[in-house]
């Protein structure tokens, strides 16, 4: 049997009502006339503003559930007019070559990121408000329906938006959130480390939830043990990541939906590739890059536009995991568990059981068995090209790329791209995004506490 979920949001309208510099984005209630009271039609009262009180019964509930899974949605994949975790995360990686001309995202391409980046603003705004609406709607649920399986699925949208932020950010990020009476609460600078330990309390309530519902939560329940796995992997605790996702059946697979309804609504990466030309999926980028056009992996499917990007000069290589406008974009499954418990197993030096885990997510993606390298750095270097072909564009490899830097010894220079950038001048040496100017409107952040890895 195979463990799916897929969830596929609504057309939804939002209003943001902030106090001072910063808002945070809540769901929007769609009213529909039930009678024909001709006198009635056009006496209309904030009718495109969830009042608070309107969300205050069961009913409700569904819209802030959407909603919230919208908002996530945008913030990972993106959509027809933003980008997503998994472009900018890729792009500072070594999974996207920039083929346009907007310094913005030169920079991050070229790993020179600044402050005032406009794009990354955008960019963080988003992640924030995906991690705030689930917060949001599990608040609504805790209060009116505190059994109820979305709850879990809510902690875990609200956890992965934290651990995209760990991964990919600087350390620093603040947490803030709005109150019961609808005040603004400034957050404190959370360090990685923090915010996966944030991340976990998120999975670890969502695996009580879940498990509370039986076979009913089953799906949250294997969601939340990849998500757990993930954060403690990050947090360098093999032996516990491998134990989070031993349950986890290979076959697990949870999807974010897109639509092809709205923008809003769209699969972001194949918008800003198939119609914007925007970036081209890169091919040893940068002396360290993988060769994810040269090894023709099955897994890493890819074929030329027959045109050039939005640059006119950068010839333009399409990823076609995501072929279509309404493509689906995994966020956990259980080739991930596989490729988890590999790693634990390789750090135990326990190569039979690193040999069975890596060759049963191969497996699960119809490739034959891999040959083990003698040493422990080709084994290591063996790992992680299995972990960016199994999980490509999918907002692991800045993350993986970082740890390698924190937990394997190796330097910047090794791992990320370098040297010339092709686009003039050279590769900066930024590991991660860092944190827009716009949230020191927030009186507790000056800036990111560091840009280690």
């Amino acid at each position: 049997m195979t463990y799916s979920y897929s969830v596929r949001p609504g057309v939804l309208r939002r209003a943001a009502r902030g106090r001072g510099k910063a808002a945070v984005m809540v769901p929007l209630l769609v009213f529909v006339v039930a009678a024909c009271n001709t006198d009635k039609l056009l006496d209309v009262k904030d009718v495109d503003v969830a009042t608070p009180g309107s969300l205050e019964s069961v009913q409700a509930l569904s819209v802030v559930h959407a909603g919230a899974i919208g908002d996530f949605q945008v913030a990972y994949g993106g959509n027809g007019v933003a980008e997503g975790q998994i472009t900018v995360s890729g792009m500072l990686a070594d999974e996207w070559r920039n083929s346009e001309t907007f310094p913005t995202r030169v920079e991050v391409d070229q790993r020179i990121v600044q402050e005032q980046n406009a794009t990354m603003t955008a960019v963080m705004r988003d992640v924030q408000r995906a991690r705030a609406a689930a917060d949001f709607a599990g608040s609504k649920f805790l209060a009116l329906a505190p059994t109820d399986v979305r709850r879990a699925e809510l902690m875990n949208l609200a956890g992965f938006a934290i651990l995209l932020m760990g991964e990919n950010y600087c350390s620093g990020v603040p947490i803030s959130r709005l109150t019961e009476t609808g005040e603004l609460e400034f957050g404190e600078p959370r360090t990685t480390d923090q915010l996966m330990d944030d991340a976990l309390a998120k999975f670890d309530s969502a695996v009580g939830l879940a498990g509370a519902a039986g076979s009913g939560g089953t799906t949250q329940l294997n969601l939340a043990r990849v998500g757990r796995g993930r954060a403690l992997l990050n947090k360098a605790d093999f032996n516990g990541a491998a134990a989070a996702v031993a349950a986890v059946p290979t076959n697990f697979l949870y999807q974010i939906f897109h639509s092809s309804g709205t923008s809003r609504q769209n699969n972001g990466i194949w918008v800003f590739q198939r119609i914007a030309s925007r970036w081209t999926v890169a091919d040893r980028e940068g002396i360290n890059g993988l060769p994810y056009i040269s090894d023709d992996d099955p897994r890493v499917p890819t074929s030329p536009a027959g045109r050039l990007g939005f640059d006119g000069s950068t010839p333009l290589i399409f990823q076609d995991k995501y072929p279509l406008r309404d493509s689906p974009i995994p966020l956990a499954n259980g080739v991930e568990a596989r490729l988890i418990e590999a790693e634990a197993a390789l750090r135990a030096g326990n190569l039979a059981g690193y040999a069975t885990a890596l060759n049963a997510s191969r497996a699960a993606q119809g490739l034959g068995v891999a040959l083990i390298p003698a040493t422990v750095t080709e084994r290591e270097d063996q790992l992680f090209k299995e972990r960016a072909y199994s999980l490509w564009l999918t907002s692991h490899r800045l993350g993986d790329l970082r740890r390698l830097i924190r937990q394997y010894g190796r330097t910047e220079s090794q791992v990320f791209p370098t040297g010339p950038y092709f686009k003039g001048g050279n590769y900066g040496t930024d590991v991660n995004l860092i944190i827009p100017f716009d949230e020191k409107n927030n009186p507790n952040f000056q800036g990111c506490l560091d840009r280690n890895a």
